[in-house]
């Protein structure tokens, strides 16, 4: 619960999205070393394989969510500005909060700026 905690302190996120900071923990933890199993991850463990962690992002940074052709006229934006939340359990997405419509997505198509909130 401290990791959790200091997700929602250090980028600001409102404690109505503790869940999602859980979830994202978990799934970090996880594929991270342990001193229960020596040189092995608890996902390596379980499964057989290491574990990619090459769609590891920093939780709560700003992305843009690309808006496919279909549901955009001429010149409206070909992206929203969101807010990464963790990465999707039923599928290889990313689940991310839009603010000004105040709803989670979840999308595959999406850019990082790691450094901003």
């Amino acid at each position: 619960m401290n990791m959790v905690r200091s997700m929602l302190i250090e980028k600001e996120i409102p404690r109505t999205f503790w869940p999602e900071a859980v979830n994202w923990t978990i799934h970090v933890l996880n594929r991270s070393p342990t001193f229960a199993i020596r040189n092995m991850t608890l996902d390596e463990a379980w499964r057989g394989s290491k574990p990619s962690v090459e769609h590891f992002r920093v939780f709560g940074c700003l992305t843009y969510i690309y808006i496919p052709d279909s549901k955009r006229i001429k010149l409206d934006d070909r992206s929203m500005k969101c807010i990464l939340l963790g990465v999707n359990e039923e599928s290889k997405a990313y689940r991310l909060f839009n603010p000004a419509f105040k709803m989670i997505m979840v999308s595959r198509d999406v850019i990082f700026e790691e450094d901003k909130a």
